[in-house]
């Protein structure tokens, strides 16, 4: 069976695009496996905090910026302004000659007094990572100016955070990992490095 997840390079997003969305560095997006066929439940720890969907309105705009070991791969991660309770964004990652690596489509919504990041990620034909019903889900921890930190809430698998920051023109994403569970680390996995983004807002 495939795996519940994979996951690319920061948004992302997107996302956050990025969910959204392989780390500085490497060429092309790489998986991050999780149990199959499996629905994992919500994090009691992570309600959320207070929030308006107002609070990330700076995100809107078309963000592109170079990835890959030789940088020749574009990335760019696209958001809209808030419109009722929401935002949507889309995330894409070209390999350097200009096809495909991955797509993603990201949301963040106004919900229980807080603020949902999702995001689901396709192939180049459209065929999603996730399983059917899964979606990549985190809840809004920490918020300042022009800056969120979405933490896992629901089938992130190994995602712990993501990032998001806006400073003098250019969106910072940061997708943090959690550390391997003492049986994973006997085995000799180690946690994955922070995947970073540096996107220069651009005209759409």
């Amino acid at each position: 069976m495939k795996s519940v997840m994979k996951i690319r390079i920061g948004v992302a997003a997107s996302v956050l695009g990025a969910a959204g969305l392989a780390m500085v560095g490497l060429a092309e997006p790489a998986p991050a496996p999780a149990p199959a066929g499996t629905s994992a439940a919500p994090s009691a720890s992570n309600a959320g905090i207070a929030a308006k969907i107002a609070d990330v309105s700076f995100l809107a705009g078309r963000w592109q910026g170079k990835m890959g070991k030789n940088k020749d791969n574009h990335v760019e991660e696209v958001w809209s302004n808030p419109s009722g309770n929401n935002v949507v964004g889309m995330f894409r990652w070209l390999k350097a000659d200009g096809t495909p690596s991955v797509f993603e489509l990201l949301t963040i919504q106004e919900e229980e007094g807080t603020l949902v990041l999702r995001l689901r990620h396709q192939t180049a034909t459209g065929a999603t990572w996730e399983e059917k019903d899964t979606t990549v889900t985190m809840r809004l921890a920490e918020k300042g100016e022009n800056i969120v930190l979405f933490t896992s809430y629901r089938d992130c698998g190994d995602i712990a955070s993501c990032r998001y920051a806006v400073r003098g023109g250019s969106l910072f994403i940061d997708v943090a990992f959690a550390e391997p569970s003492a049986e994973d680390a006997a085995k000799g996995k180690k946690a994955r490095p922070t995947l970073k983004f540096e996107l220069e807002k651009s005209a759409l």
